[in-house]
């Protein structure tokens, strides 16, 4: 598992972005933001909160109960600022990475409450020009006592009007009259549990498959974690061989992953810069996290449709034409046909002559 990780990158323009990943159980969210920072966040921790977290939201709380959970937001600048606050449910990205401050495209099918669902925020909050403001998201936990943890962040992010929105009829959604600026967001990660338990993760290997990666060819392994919690320090090491053989194409080992609870991590091996090839394969699989291993073998088949459209598509590979072999195949082509009408004119020469 991870240690919380924030991430800074200041432009020379004058977007900021400062986006924080937060990551739980050894150690904590920082809350401050450069000088030049628009806003600060900072959370005021309920007394349901466990006592080993102290920057983010970690509470323990009965089934079909309520906590409001409060957060500080101090507006640094001398104009109004509109703040945008929205819930989301963690999951696992492709690099290994807990992604709280955004949804995933598709749900995971053993996903039995999404935390972003069980979250009532305010949606947009308007700061006066240096306000401090302290707003409340409230938790509504599920009615049916469980196991594990729920996991998740609440995002606050500036946005602003946008030019000539005075002029908009009041049946026009607000939504519509607002823009993200991408120039400052904090995510304050949010946890939830029943009982404080721990769970032992269940990894299973659900599929193998031909993918692209930043335009680039690769093989993904969608490796599944189906129960409530998080599965920390997972390394994955992983082989393709063509089926048959014993001959290792492609090898890549990753190691200090996270998985999200309830999520699907598509662990990419890289073809480094190769063309897929149509054909049956063999993917071996290694996993661990703790004194927890699994091990899976898994055939799969790359057809020619989806090898030809995927390496149309890999920046990496060369599309130009091979000058280096057309060049022969034409001497060639131009050699043979010399040759053919050497021959022919020969033969019609010794007809002549016999006639």
């Amino acid at each position: 598992m991870r240690f919380f990780r924030l991430n800074n990158v200041f432009e020379k323009k004058s977007i900021i972005t400062i986006s924080m990943l937060i990551f739980f159980f050894f150690g904590s969210v920082l809350t401050h933001g450069d000088d030049r920072a628009d806003f600060y966040v900072t959370p005021n921790l309920p007394k349901s909160q466990l006592a080993d977290s102290e920057n983010y939201f970690n509470v323990l709380l009965a089934p079909h109960t309520k906590e409001s959970l409060k957060l500080t937001l101090i507006n640094a600048k001398n104009e109004p600022l509109t703040i945008n606050v929205t819930a989301h449910t963690a999951y696992t990205n492709n690099n290994g990475v807990v992604e709280y401050g955004k949804d995933a495209d598709t749900p995971d099918a053993s996903l039995n409450w999404s935390i972003a669902a069980l979250l009532a925020t305010p949606g947009i909050v308007k700061l006066k020009a240096n306000e401090t403001k302290t707003i409340d998201i409230t938790l509504t936990m599920p009615k049916e006592l469980f196991s594990g943890v729920l996991a998740g962040g609440i995002r606050l992010q500036k946005v602003k009007e946008s030019e000539g929105s005075e002029e908009v009829s009041e049946e026009t959604d607000k939504s519509q009259q607002l823009s993200i600026e991408n120039e400052f967001a904090y995510v304050i990660g949010e946890v939830a549990r029943n009982e404080q338990e721990s769970m032992s993760p269940d990894l299973t290997l659900l599929d193998v498959f031909p993918d692209q990666l930043n335009y680039r060819n690769v093989f993904s392994a969608t490796i599944h974690n189906s129960l409530p919690t998080y599965v920390n320090q997972l390394t994955v090491e992983a082989k393709i061989k063509r089926k048959g053989s014993n001959d290792i194409l492609y090898q890549t080992k990753k190691e200090t992953m996270q998985m999200a609870p309830n999520s699907s991590l598509d662990f990419p091996i890289s073809l480094a810069g190769d063309s897929f090839k149509s054909g049956s394969y063999v993917a071996e699989i290694s996993a661990s996290s703790g004194e927890n291993t699994w091990e899976w073998t898994k055939a799969f088949t790359v057809k020619s449709d989806e090898a030809k459209a995927f390496n149309q598509s890999d920046v990496t590979i060369d599309h130009s034409l091979k000058w280096w072999w057309i060049i022969p195949v034409v001497m060639i082509s131009l050699l043979s046909i010399i040759v053919l009408l050497l021959v022919k004119q020969r033969n019609l020469n010794h007809m002549t002559q016999n006639n």
